[in-house]
C-alpha cells in the first residue's frame, strides 16, 4: 500500500471514529447555544467540593446556581434562628447569660451568622477568648468579657479528633498556620465548643449539610433558566408567512417584504393565504417540568416548600399550606435542638473564664433553660391548648411556660412584669389617697388594723364574755 493510501485509511478511520462518538441529538445550534453539557450525576462528592461550591454560589461566583442557593440558605437559617434564644434561669446566672449574649450580639447578627456557617459547612467550631478591655454594658464600664467567635473550616481547614471510645469526648483541635503549612497549631479545649450538624456519625470531620446534597439540582435548576432564555433567544420569534400556489407567486411577495415595501402593520392584498407563525411550546414545557422537578427535590431536602420558592400555583389549599408549615418544623428541629445543646455549652465554657479571669464568681454557675423555638401555627395552637392549661392547673410553672413562647426574652420577661406589678400597686395606692382626700392610704391602713387589734383586745376584756356590745 502506497503511502498516500495509508493516509487516506488514517484519516477514514479517524472520521468514522469521531462519528461514534457524536452525539446525535447535539446539533451545531444548540452545541453552540446551549449551556455547558452537565453530567447525570452528582457533580460534588467530596466535602472539600461540596463546601467550596456552596461558598461560591453564595457569594455570586459561580456559573449556575447563586440565584437560588443563597436564597435557600437564607431562608434555613431564618427557620432555625429567627425567633432568636430564649434563656431563664436564676438571677446570677442570668446576669452573666445576658451581658454575655449582648456583648456577643447572640440575640443578633451574630447568632444569624453562626447558624449560616453551620448551614453552608454543616458544621461550626466556637472559639472563647478573654477580651481584656473595658466595655461598655448598659450604662455600665465592666473591665472585660468573653469574646465568642466562628472559627469556619472553610477558611482554617481545622481537624477535630475524638477519644475512639467515645466520640463525644474532642481530645483534640488542630489547624495549619497559613504562613507556614507544615506548622500545626492546637485550639484549647476548654475554650472550644465543636457544634456537628450534617453528616454521618461515622465520620467526624466530613458534615455534609442538607444544602450539600441538593447542589446539583440547585445547578441543574440554574441551567434550565439559561436554556430557556437560549431558546427564546433563537427561537421564539414570530414570523410573517404567506402560504401561495405556485413559485412565481412566492418570488413576487419575497421581492416585495425585502425591498421594504411591506412591514408589519401595512395592509396586504393578494391570493396568498397570510398568518403569523410562531414556535412550538413543547420544547419550552419540557424544560419548564424539569426546572419544578428539581425544585421539588430542593424542598423536599431543605425543607422549605416548593410555593415559597415563587410557585405559589403549586399549593393546592391553606390546609395543605398549614401542613406544610410541619414539615419545616421536621426539617429544622434536629438543627434547633444541636444548636441549643452548643449554645449552653458555650455558655457554660463562658462562665468558667469568666471566673478565671476574676471577673465573675462561682455564684453564677447555676442550672438554667435555654431555648431555640421556632414560630408555626402548631407551635401556638399548642401554647393556647396544651401549655397554658398545664399552668393553670399548677402541672408546670410559669417559667416552663414563658420558655416555650418563642421570640421572647423570658427572663426579660419575668422582670418587666414584675416591674408592672410594683407600678400598678403605686398606681392604685395613688389613686386611693387622692379619693381620701391626699392621705396615704397605707399608712391609714396600718394605723386601722394596729387600732383594731387593740381595740378588740380591750374590748374583750371589759366584757368579760368576749362579746362586743
Amino acid at each position: 500500500m502506497t503511502s498516500t493510501k495509508k493516509r487516506l485509511v488514517s484519516m477514514q478511520a479517524q472520521l468514522e471514529g469521531q462519528a461514534a462518538q457524536m452525539d446525535v441529538l447535539i446539533s451545531p445550534i444548540t452545541a453552540s447555544q446551549t449551556a455547558e453539557a452537565e453530567e447525570n450525576k452528582n457533580n460534588y462528592k467530596s466535602y472539600d467540593a461540596q463546601v467550596a461550591q456552596t461558598y461560591k454560589m453564595y457569594d455570586a461566583l459561580a456559573d449556575y446556581g447563586s440565584e437560588i442557593l443563597r436564597g435557600i440558605v437564607e431562608s434555613r437559617v431564618s427557620f432555625i434562628s429567627g425567633e432568636g434564644i430564649s434563656v431563664d434561669g436564676p438571677k446570677p446566672t442570668m446576669k452573666f447569660i445576658d451581658k454575655f449574649l449582648y456583648l456577643n450580639k447572640l440575640r443578633g447578627s451574630r447568632l444569624l451568622s453562626m447558624v449560616q456557617t453551620g448551614e453552608m459547612e454543616g458544621k461550626n467550631l466556637v472559639i472563647l477568648s478573654p477580651d481584656r478591655k473595658p466595655k461598655l454594658y448598659k450604662n455600665e464600664i465592666i473591665p472585660g468579657y468573653v469574646k465568642a467567635r466562628s472559627f469556619s473550616w472553610y477558611v482554617n481547614k481545622y481537624v477535630v479528633q475524638v477519644n475512639q471510645f467515645d466520640t463525644d469526648e474532642i481530645t483534640k483541635i488542630t489547624y495549619a498556620d497559613k504562613t507556614d503549612e507544615k506548622k500545626v497549631k492546637s485550639i484549647p479545649i476548654k475554650q472550644a465548643v465543636y457544634i456537628r450538624l450534617g453528616g454521618s456519625p461515622d465520620k467526624l470531620n466530613d458534615t455534609p449539610s442538607r444544602i450539600h446534597n441538593v447542589l446539583t439540582q440547585i445547578e441543574n435548576a440554574s441551567r434550565i433558566e439559561l436554556d430557556l432564555r437560549k431558546n427564546n433567544h433563537l427561537f421564539a420569534k414570530i414570523m410573517p408567512t404567506w402560504k401561495t400556489t405556485t413559485p412565481t407567486e412566492a418570488k413576487g411577495i419575497r421581492d416585495d417584504v425585502n425591498s421594504d415595501n411591506w412591514e408589519l402593520g401595512k395592509s396586504y392584498a393578494g391570493t396568498a393565504d397570510f398568518s403569523l407563525t410562531g414556535p412550538p411550546l413543547g420544547a419550552s414545557d419540557a424544560l419548564s417540568t424539569e426546572f419544578v422537578l428539581c425544585l421539588k427535590i430542593i424542598s423536599a431536602m431543605t425543607g422549605i416548600p416548593i410555593h415559597w420558592m415563587a410557585y405559589p400555583e403549586l399549593m393546592s389549599n391553606r390546609a395543605t399550606a398549614e401542613n406544610l408549615l410541619e414539615v419545616v418544623h421536621g426539617a429544622t428541629v434536629k438543627d434547633r435542638l444541636i444548636w441549643e445543646e452548643g449554645l449552653k455549652d458555650i455558655i457554660l465554657k463562658a462562665m468558667d473564664l469568666a471566673i478565671a479571669e476574676g471577673w465573675e464568681d462561682n455564684s453564677i454557675k447555676k442550672d438554667f433553660v435555654l431555648k431555640f423555638d421556632m414560630v408555626s401555627l402548631a407551635t401556638l395552637k399548642a401554647l393556647s391548648e396544651t401549655w397554658l392549661p398545664l399552668q393553670m392547673a399548677n402541672v408546670i410553672s410559669m417559667s416552663t411556660l414563658r420558655s416555650k413562647v418563642p421570640g421572647i426574652d423570658s427572663n426579660e420577661e419575668k422582670q418587666l412584669i414584675e416591674k408592672e406589678k410594683k407600678e400598678n400597686v403605686e398606681l392604685m395606692q395613688d389613686s386611693m389617697a387622692a379619693m381620701n382626700g391626699g392621705v396615704d392610704v397605707s399608712e391609714e391602713n396600718k394605723g386601722t388594723n394596729d387600732d383594731t387589734g387593740a381595740n378588740s383586745g380591750k374590748q374583750t376584756g371589759s366584757t368579760g364574755n368576749g362579746q362586743v356590745p
